[in-house]
């Protein structure tokens, strides 16, 4: 029997395990206190710089929208009509905070504590797996750590705000269940996750699959098995019953969007993976790829890639990212990683403890082991930090991004000025700023509607594409929405709506031309019913041209106007007499025709020419002609027809004073 001695010993050595235990409790909350702080901090003062943008916007109107009993509305995601184009029913436990504090600010605070939060579950399972180590409450602690300094969580977290960085203490805690043979845990935690977006079901399936295959502790097959079904009736019932109820009536874009090799549907996409699977390996072993994948792993220096079998639940996920062509989905600045957070932690705390079997099996020290890989792993995730983390400590770090960019003061002005209740169209870094009204755009949509004010950035190239009102809006005939200055804070314009003008279209010939077309004109400036213009020698005509993007364009081009006394087709090419001229690229070259391509890129571009009249030019009738060439060349476009390279868009009056 055991002796008094023996028991007050063994009560003894409870009690001071105890206590390191507590210790290490009360240090995990100040290390996951301090973690949080960081991740607030850096996201506010971020926001504050005009650091976040689009998508940050698209959330806070939405679930402001949802606050005020309009549900899942948006104009920022004008694909929709006007609805939402995700399904992420987690949001509505989010509307308390709205109805207490209608800021968008709510959401960088709620992902970054969500964020950090994820180092929770993978430090009770550090606990949990380390219970024979001797140096196990240091372990736990340095693999906690290692979490919130890891690089992909700091990029997520500064990527605007998305529902993705709800998972990792949802899906932390699904896995710590499944690993610890609690059940009911796992299934909470497993349906709470399968709220924050429609294509969880991926990784749904994974747990569904692990349990099938491996049979773990405290489950039964059939548990797997009713996961794995539930995944997949859950997957057709969001794509095929919510989502289209959702977004009224709309079809699930985003296969066609970002996996249009596989397919333009989510069944089309599974024909072929399941049909001819090969197909998928050259698309995964591309460069780009295979760098993220280093980028990912590197940092834990690879360990997670021990940790099997639990790893595999992973590699679904890292599928579905990188065989899409939408690059953010696999890049570690990108906000898809969060997902991949506790597969690759909870894989890391397996991965270490089964090392360090390994290592003993030699009979090195025990402590030696421990001390040394916790060292190694520090060493390797603050180097990780530093290479690809975006905050203070790393080589990307711009002090600009969180204290204060050049033209903030200008900014911060600007914004002041925009009406409250104003429908607006505006630049991303203002999006989030704006977005708690009932119409916002982006300078990228085009709304048939037109807003009534504009905040335009004088930035060449400003976001990739021409700027609003530089396009018109889709349908015919072209209408040009006309605004004029309210207010000016360089580099910034706020623009007021005054009137819309629909355009004349212009008669398409037998042969297109390529790769522009003229589209539609119109005279700006005239009288109310007035047919022709009338210009006075020695003033300006406004002529607006609508041009269609009809072919590639790759190379930039330069729209011209020529002022000729001859209307015939004998002037298509040109006459040595030109009474007056004008010439430019479009925008006055702030957005070249090689910006037309990207994304969304507009039917129907618009491009002012002023035409000044030489004030000694002789009363009469004068023609109209347009044309186009290729600015480095010098190579006009066949826009009359085959062998005419200028179009007839009518004519002007000139009179004396």
């Amino acid at each position: 029997m055991e002796t008094l001695l023996e028991k007050k010993g063994r009560a003894g050595l409870q009690a001071g395990s105890n206590r390191k235990r507590r210790t290490a409790d009360w240090l995990f909350a100040f290390l996951l206190v301090t973690g949080a702080g960081f991740l607030l901090v850096t996201a506010l003062l971020q926001h504050n710089a005009f650091g976040t943008g689009y998508d940050l916007g698209i959330y806070d109107q939405t679930l402001w929208n949802l606050s005020q009993g309009r549900v899942w509305m948006t104009t920022l995601v004008y694909e929709t009509n006007g609805f939402y184009d995700h399904f992420e029913p987690i949001l509505v436990l989010l509307l308390p905070f709205y109805w207490l504090w209608p800021d968008v600010r709510v959401l960088l605070i709620v992902q970054s504590l969500a964020l950090a939060l994820g180092a929770l579950p993978i430090y009770l399972y550090a606990q949990h797996r380390f219970q024979s180590w001797p140096y196990r409450h240091l372990l736990a602690l340095v693999i906690a750590t290692a979490y919130l300094v890891y690089p992909a969580l700091h990029n997520g977290n500064l990527n605007d705000f998305h529902e993705v960085s709800l998972l990792p203490p949802l899906l932390g805690f699904a896995l710590y269940g499944l690993l610890t043979g609690k059940r009911r845990l796992m299934w909470v935690f497993l349906a709470l996750s399968l709220l924050v977006k429609e294509d969880f079901s991926v990784t749904f399936l994974s747990f569904g699959l692990y349990i099938i295959v491996l049979n773990p502790s405290g489950f039964r097959r059939r548990d797997g098995f009713v996961i794995a079904g539930a995944a997949l009736a859950w997957m057709l019932l969001v794509l095929y019953v919510f989502y289209p109820a959702l977004t009224r009536g709309m079809a699930y874009p985003f296969v066609a969007r970002r996996y249009a090799w596989l397919g333009d549907s989510p069944e089309g996409a599974a024909r072929v993976l399941f049909t001819r699977p090969w197909i998928v390996l050259p698309y995964l072993l591309q460069p780009q790829k295979l760098d993220f994948l280093s980028r990912l792993f590197r940092p834990l220096l690879f360990l997670p890639l021990l940790g099997m079998p639990v790893i595999l639940i992973a590699f679904p996920v890292l599928a579905y990212l990188m065989l899409s062509s939408y690059e953010p989905q696999w890049s570690v600045q990108s906000y898809y990683n969060p997902p991949l957070l506790p597969i690759l932690f909870f894989s890391l705390v397996i991965a270490l403890d089964r090392l360090r079997g390994w290592t003993l099996s030699f009979g090195w020290r025990q402590r030696w082991i421990e001390v040394g890989l916790a060292s190694l792993l520090l060493l390797a995730v603050g180097v990780g930090y530093y290479v690809d983390g975006p905050g203070p400590g790393s080589r990307n770090f711009d002090a600009e991004r969180f204290t204060g960019r050049s033209w903030q003061e200008a900014g911060e002005r600007i914004l002041a000025q925009v009406p409250g209740e104003a429908a607006v169209s505006t630049v991303w870094p203002f999006v989030p700023h704006l977005s708690q009204r009932q119409r916002i755009y982006t300078v990228l949509a085009r709304p048939k509607e037109p807003p009534d004010v504009i905040l335009q950035w004088e930035m060449a190239g400003a976001e990739g594409a021409p700027t609003y009102p530089w396009a018109a809006p889709d349908g015919t005939p072209p209408v040009y929405h006309e605004y004029s200055p309210l207010a000016v804070e360089e580099p910034f314009r706020l623009l007021a709506y005054n009137r819309s003008l629909p355009l004349t279209e212009v008669a398409e010939g037998e042969t297109l031309p390529r790769p522009l077309a003229l589209a539609a004109f119109t005279w700006l400036g005239l009288e109310e019913g007035a047919q022709q213009p009338t210009v006075h020698a020695g003033d300006t005509a406004r002529l607006l041209l609508g041009w269609r993007r009809t072919g590639p364009l790759d190379r930039r081009y330069v729209f011209f106007v020529h002022l000729l006394p001859d209307g015939s087709p004998s002037a298509a090419n040109g006459l040595p007499e030109i009474i007056a001229q004008s010439g430019h690229e479009p925008g006055d070259g702030r957005f070249p025709t090689t910006h037309w391509e990207l994304w969304t890129a507009p039917p129907v571009v618009l491009d002012e020419q002023r035409l000044e009249i030489p004030a000694q030019t002789a009363p009469g009738e004068y023609f109209v002609w347009v044309g186009a060439f290729d600015k480095e060349s010098g190579e006009r476009i066949e826009l009359g027809g085959p062998g005419a390279t200028l179009k007839l868009v009518g004519s002007l009056r000139v009179v004396f004073r």
